[in-house]
């Protein structure tokens, strides 16, 4: 262990520091309880979403120690035709190796109107194994060739406390 000199300017020093220390208190402070969180999103044209056009998301992962909550999110208009919102996602790690889910939301509330915008639970207490860019490919899943009033689909990552 190194011994520091004492000198005149110590109180330079630490106000220095302290100086120093300030943007980094400020980025905790902006992020709940000091935690890490990533989102990324897609838009979807007005003429509809195609059953074959794959919505990419990607979200670039450093943190291989915390455990993390994936909310799926997205916009819908209020002519949506459907109660629900049929979804296919595959997930793929920086190295290629993927997974893929079929999931189905509840898109309407207690009073059976639409959430125009909503975040539903995917997977909790999740490490990601790998650092690097993950990707979270969307299609939809509803039958139609071409599905109107959904306007965007997206990815909330947070770490968990």
């Amino acid at each position: 262990m190194k011994n520091l000199p004492i000198s005149n300017s110590l109180s330079n020093n630490l106000s220095n520091s302290l100086l120093s220390l300030f943007p980094c208190l400020f980025l905790l402070a902006c992020s709940p309880n000091g935690l890490s969180s990533y989102a990324s999103s897609q838009q979807i044209d007005k003429e509809g979403w195609s059953q074959q056009h794959e919505l990419v998301c990607e979200v670039l992962m450093e943190d291989t120690l915390s455990l993390f909550g994936i909310e799926l999110t997205g916009r819908i208009r209020n002519t949506y035709p459907h109660h629900s919102l049929s979804l296919i996602v595959e997930v793929t790690a920086p190295s290629g190796g993927s997974f893929c889910d079929t999931l189905s939301f509840g898109v309407t509330n207690t009073r059976n109107r639409l959430w125009e915008e909503f975040r539903f639970p995917y997977c909790s207490h999740v490490c990601f194994l790998e650092s690097g860019k993950w990707q979270f490919t969307f299609r939809h899943n509803m039958g139609e060739k071409v599905l109107s009033g959904v306007m965007g689909v997206g990815v909330y990552i947070h770490a968990l406390e």
